[in-house]
């Protein structure tokens, strides 16, 4: 019984480590991709639960950096102590994109786990987010909180919307994509998939998102354990469909509570968009 404690343990300790699991490559197909956005290279990093330096969520972005795509969308719970933001965001810039660096707040990011120096009565506190933008922005990381930006790419128009956290009830789609045109290729980025109902009746080609941790630990034969998301969805993390509109949901780099992924491998993913059909 011990040794299969064991093996179980240096499995899921395996998984843990980002090296050969962190980077891969998803291609999404896409029939309204405009042919000149063919090809276009999203990097996507979620869930890293930075603390410190020491945080494999921070060694994991070591793994990324002159990968140089053209965006990245880093989807929420970077950080689960506001001083360790310099820190990611630092590392998130040394990616290089080309066009642009992309984040939305998630749960862990506005409310984050107590220290060891707190008082036992704080369950979570409220992170600094304004000391926090200003790290991001200051390695030209662009916060969009509930707030959307158009490119200009091979003289096509795209929109990149960001929409707020629905842990915490932040996700205003209304506000973040006020001004959208039907005509416009547009990706979302938000955090907890369960903003992708509440998207209204704007044009949406591509939801990115994390938060599930792809179930985290999932045992064999069996559901995740939990994706804490309201959603039912039919599998914890990939290309899915909610509500009719194609979402990507990445399994993240870092873990909550137990420091364990079993069935669940971090993944810090490149999505290469490619135009199908007519």
């Amino acid at each position: 019984m011990l040794g299969g404690i064991a093996a179980l343990w240096l499995g899921a300790r395996a998984q843990v480590r980002p090296s050969g699991t962190a980077v891969g490559r998803v291609t999404v197909p896409l029939a309204g991709l405009p042919t000149a956005l063919d090809g276009l290279a999203i990097q996507v990093v979620a869930d890293l639960h930075v603390r410190s330096h020491r945080s494999p969520g921070l060694r994991a972005l070591d793994e990324l950096a002159g990968l140089q795509p053209d965006f990245l969308f880093a989807c929420g719970d970077l950080v689960d102590d506001a001083d360790a933001t310099p820190l990611v965001a630092r590392a998130l810039a040394a990616i290089e994109p080309r066009y642009g660096a992309y984040a939305v707040w998630g749960n862990h990011d506005l409310m984050a786990p107590p220290k060891v120096t707190d008082p036992g009565w704080i369950g979570v506190r409220a992170q600094p987010l304004n000391f926090m933008r200003e790290a991001f922005q200051a390695h030209g990381i662009t916060l969009l909180d509930n707030a959307r930006v158009e490119h200009q790419i091979n003289g096509e128009v795209l929109a990149i919307a960001g929409v707020g956290d629905a842990t915490e009830r932040r996700d205003d789609a209304k506000q973040a994509l006020c001004g959208a045109d039907d005509d416009v290729f547009t990706l979302v980025l938000t955090h907890n998939p369960d903003a992708t109902p509440r998207l209204g009746a704007s044009r949406v080609d591509l939801v990115v998102c994390g938060h599930t941790h792809g179930g985290q630990i999932v045992p064999v034969f069996m559901p995740p354990v939990t994706t804490s998301t309201r959603l039912l969805l039919r599998r914890p993390a990939g290309l899915v469909h909610v509500d009719g509109r194609l979402v990507f949901i990445t399994r993240g780099i870092g873990t909550v509570g137990i420091p364990l992924r079993i069935n669940a491998p971090a993944e810090a993913p490149v999505l290469t968009l490619v135009r199908v059909g007519g």
